[in-house]
């Protein structure tokens, strides 16, 4: 039972660097998948872990609705734009939200994506990655610019952190290479049933009953251990 393994959740040493074959910066390294319910969250949680981050982050913000959360990040609305702060920025620390307001939000993806791979050496954020991923990009369901990052990003220093409510509506592609992932509440049982094959049965069965703030962090390392809480 879950229950009797809560958490207290510490931040761990925040370090930067490229650790077991991966880029890491705070507590993020590879790919990190954050799911669950609207409102029980998952926000927070993101942006206490990009705040742990000590070198450059962008944040792909679907919705455009992160500018109250991410204060201080520089918001930018296009390419051509991001790729002037970065180069501008080579080498600082650097914070950006990437807000797509106008346009097809699939071909911002994509061109931030590209971006993305050839600066390197950042955490690449995403927010509602299930709007992002679907059928018209063939059986990855993923564009060929966010396929290369997931299965290629390593070797050129970026990790990522994706948001969604619908995890059965992000590729199979992309949570197949997590290391690790933090499970909110969630009553969905398709949803449910997705993630037996990461958690077991019984565990993923508690999804549902978790309270705000609580989440399974699963590591790949064992059992998923209780974390989070009232704040």
């Amino acid at each position: 039972m879950i229950g009797t393994r809560h958490t207290i959740w510490k931040r761990p040493v925040a370090r930067r660097g490229f650790v077991d074959g991966e880029y890491q910066d705070g507590e993020l390294r590879g790919c990190t998948f954050i799911a669950g319910k609207r409102g029980m969250g998952k926000t927070t949680e993101m942006g206490r872990l990009l705040s742990a981050c000590s070198g450059g982050v962008i944040f792909f913000d679907a919705l455009s609705r992160h500018d109250s959360v991410l204060k201080g990040y520089k918001i930018v609305s296009q390419p051509g734009e991001l790729e002037n702060y970065l180069r501008a920025n080579a080498g600082r620390r650097f914070r950006v939200l990437y807000q797509p307001r106008s346009g097809s939000l699939e071909q911002h993806f994509q061109a931030v994506c590209t971006v993305v791979r050839a600066f390197g050496w950042m955490i690449f954020g995403i927010d509602e990655l299930d709007m992002l991923c679907g059928p018209q990009w063939g059986d990855s369901r993923m564009c060929p610019e966010f396929y290369h990052l997931v299965n290629y990003g390593r070797h050129c220093r970026v990790s990522m952190l994706a948001t969604a409510r619908r995890p059965m509506s992000v590729a199979r592609g992309f949570t197949s290479q997590c290391l690790e992932m933090r499970l909110f509440g969630m009553t969905e049982r398709t949803d449910l049933r997705y993630f037996e094959d990461y958690i077991g049965k019984d565990d993923a069965s508690r999804l549902a009953t978790l309270d705000k703030y609580q989440f399974l962090h699963w590591s790949g390392d064992g059992p998923a251990k209780l974390c989070g809480g009232r704040r």
